[in-house]
């Protein structure tokens, strides 16, 4: 299980007792913008911490509600290009996990497992009842998929937008090139949590959080993004990632009938192309789509592919439930 370990906490709490008047500072500014920049959803108890949902749409539709599950560090405003054209339709819910936008401090062992119990406890605070579409980004559709695994009978289709598959954190399948992207990768989260307290991202510009939003709503995700949670929730996710692997491979396969749509990113690498094909295994009605002039978010490159898809299902839904209800 990755864990911050018992050295780092220890340095964390150096740091900011070294730059204490920069802590203070930092501390202040997180204060004042999560004062000026307030929530724009609910704020939802889950248990020890709070999180943060988005609820849209419409209320008397019959169709299935859409759950929208954001990347690594991601949070709810990561479909803002994407859920107000959704909510024509139906019910769709976004949200920010645990330490991430405007939800409160992060878990202390961030694997899909734990997200998913998280969900669905919002879920029933919410009061949205199944079917659902679900959404999941990158390492957000591992935990879609999970959803999908473990209640089966509450899932009317999957949308995996540039979904990471589980392999490419299995430290077994490593290639070198794939370890030493890891390492850096967590080098730098490691370096963010450990000076966050002092602001010093803040000073350099490294947030936690999704780019290419639209200028008002990208800097707000900016500003979100410098706060202490971001960058110790966004360690602790990436240090979890081996665990979320074998959770979602021990897991059960998904319903061999359940629609899936693969949306892959055309400009991606040819080694994360090949992991793609590999998600086209997950049920026998499962499609991929290439979303040719797209990086790996779609849903910020080429939001109406990702609408597009959603509806596609949706309709797919409306007409099995129809022929069904014909054929009674």
């Amino acid at each position: 299980m990755g864990k911050i370990n018992f050295t780092e906490s220890l340095l964390r709490v150096l740091i900011s007792l070294i730059g204490l008047p920069f802590a203070g500072l930092q501390a202040a500014l997180s204060k004042y913008f999560l004062h000026k920049y307030k929530a724009p959803g609910e704020m939802i108890s889950v248990g020890t911490h709070r999180l943060h949902a988005i609820v849209a749409g419409n209320t008397t539709s019959n169709l299935p509600t859409v759950l929208l599950e954001s990347g690594m560090g991601g949070c709810a405003l990561d479909w803002s290009l994407v859920q107000p054209a959704l909510a024509n339709y139906t019910q769709v819910l976004s949200y920010d996990r645990a330490g991430f936008g405007w939800s409160t401090k992060p878990i202390s062992e961030p694997t899909c497992k734990s997200y998913l119990r998280d969900l669905r406890k919002l879920l029933i605070q919410l009061e949205l009842k199944p079917p659902y579409i679900l959404v999941g980004h990158s390492y957000g559709g591992m935990i879609m998929r999970l959803f999908a695994s473990e209640y089966p009978e509450e899932v009317a289709g999957i949308i995996l937008v540039d979904s990471a598959h589980e392999q490419r954190f299995i430290e077994s399948t490593f290639i070198q090139t794939r370890y030493e992207e890891r390492l850096r990768h967590l080098r730098r989260l490691r370096l963010g949590y450990l000076l966050s307290p002092i602001g010093l991202p803040r000073l350099f510009k490294q947030p936690i959080g999704a780019k290419r939003l639209p200028p008002p709503v990208q800097h707000i995700v900016k500003t979100l993004g410098y706060r202490n949670h971001a960058y110790k929730a966004a360690y602790l996710e990436s240090l979890c990632t081996i665990e979320s692997a074998l959770q979602l491979n021990e897991s059960e396969p998904l319903a061999s009938d359940l629609p899936v749509l693969v949306l892959s990113a055309g400009r991606q690498t040819e080694e994360w192309q090949q992991s793609q094909k590999k998600l086209l295994q997950l049920t026998a009605q499962t499609r991929q789509i290439i979303v040719q002039d797209s990086w790996h978010s779609i849903q910020l490159y080429q939001p109406q592919a990702v609408i597009d898809s959603v509806l596609s299902l949706l309709n797919e839904h409306y007409r099995n439930q129809t022929d069904k209800q014909t054929s009674m």
